[in-house]
């Protein structure tokens, strides 16, 4: 139970998971259920390339790799031209897709490896591309809030909904914390890496909870909701297992 436990904290209570879930539940949202909601509003293709940006960014961030990372980066700069709308929402959603794509090919391509694949020769420009590319990542993810709170609700924006507000807040929180992670060692960087978790899923929690008061978005919220309520109670008990089998320890 003591080594599920530990596997479970050091794996995934981190800010990965709610990156990778944010990203996957969204898409799913999109590409099922609310599909048609694009199709009768084409503005709503915004949420494509946002959505796959956060997936790439969160498989990124568990593959561990130079090129994961940057084809990460590339997929969250798509956000700015989607949330602007400089470019049509189908280029930037086929391009973020098949960023995400050739993710899940480097994961596969590069399991086992000792070094990464074309990584600098320069250990220190390779040390110092690992340690930022995602945090560049991050920072560009925040232009969803960004660019929503100073550009299109300025530009009277039609999306003046609450659960975008509240989310849009909450994630610049959470990005912020992600930044964070990794700077700090030891003790300190691990509670880090749980706030970012924990804010990461409180932020999904609190924006499905929103939308699943409205009989509009059942049964989809729902199941969502469900989801992210399991990884985060999952998280939980690892972490409470973690704790006491690390007193009873000798």
């Amino acid at each position: 139970m003591k080594d599920w436990a530990d596997r479970i904290v050091a794996r995934y209570v981190n800010v990965g998971s709610p990156l990778f879930l944010m990203g996957a539940l969204w898409l799913g949202l999109w590409v099922g259920p609310w599909y048609g909601a694009y199709v009768y509003d084409p503005r709503w293709g915004h949420n494509y390339a946002e959505a796959l940006a956060f997936l790439a960014v969160g498989l990124a961030y568990f593959n561990r790799r130079f090129v994961s990372d940057v084809l990460a980066l590339f997929a969250s700069l798509l956000i700015i031209p989607a949330s602007m709308e400089l470019v049509p929402h189908s280029v930037t959603a086929i391009v973020g897709g098949i960023l995400a794509v050739l993710i899940i090919v480097d994961m596969v391509v590069e399991r086992g490896r000792k070094d990464d694949l074309l990584a600098p020769s320069s250990r220190r420009l390779r040390f110092w591309l690992k340690s930022h590319l995602l945090r560049f990542a991050y920072l560009l993810l925040a232009h969803v809030a960004l660019t929503y709170f100073f550009v299109r609700l300025p530009a009277k924006t039609y999306e003046t909904d609450l659960v975008t507000k509240v989310y849009d807040v909450l994630l610049i929180g959470f990005l912020t914390i992600a930044l964070m992670e990794g700077a700090v060692r030891g003790d300190g960087g691990a509670r880090i890496s749980r706030a970012g978790f924990f804010w990461g899923m409180g932020t999904m929690v609190i924006s499905l909870g929103i939308l699943s008061a409205d009989p509009g978005n059942w049964p989809e919220t729902w199941i969502c909701l469900a989801i992210t309520l399991a990884a985060t109670a999952l998280g939980i008990i690892a972490l409470v297992v973690k704790h006491w089998s690390d007193v009873a320890a000798p």
